[in-house]
């Protein structure tokens, strides 16, 4: 048996093993797709608030939609009707007051209107769930989103 050190050459006259370059470009080209993966994750975040925040404004949307048709009379008598706001401090009654202070808590910078107009024979519900969602890029638009809902009574 031959031992061969080290520094030995092989019969071609090339010295076996990695080249200090060959490991640099290794990491290279794995730091790139690093980077890939942790933008896709990053995206992936992102569209998963969206999709929270719209499902709580639907959720919440229908919950109220359920109580006018539940309170069709107070509905009609001017109970629920809420201007666009923030503030349930401000709400028409003590049903609007704790569906507001649940929007506000769901939903970033959120607001909620209602509306029911017509009459005992034909009446109509619309709720509005107003918020602001982070922007996706700098192009995008103000992150302003909205679900609105009408219905009959």
């Amino acid at each position: 048996m031959r031992a061969t050190h080290r520094g030995a050459r092989s019969r071609h006259g090339c010295t076996p093993g990695f080249s200090l370059i060959e490991v640099l470009i290794t990491l290279f080209i794995l730091s790139f797709g690093m980077l890939g993966l942790t933008a896709t994750q990053t995206q992936a975040l992102r569209a998963q608030r969206h999709a929270d925040a719209e499902s709580q404004a639907v959720q919440r949307v229908g919950a109220m939609l359920e109580r006018l048709r539940i309170d069709r009379h107070g509905a009609l008598a001017g109970a629920y009707d809420q201007p666009c706001s923030d503030d349930p401090g401000n709400a028409a009654s003590a049903q609007v007051s704790a569906w507001l202070t649940g929007l506000v808590s769901a939903l970033p910078q959120a607001q909620g209107c209602i509306e029911v107009t017509g009459d005992d024979d034909v009446a109509t519900a619309m709720v509005k769930v107003v918020w602001r969602s982070p922007r996706v890029s700098w192009s995008d638009d103000d992150g302003q989103r909205q679900y609105r809902l009408q219905t009959r009574l």
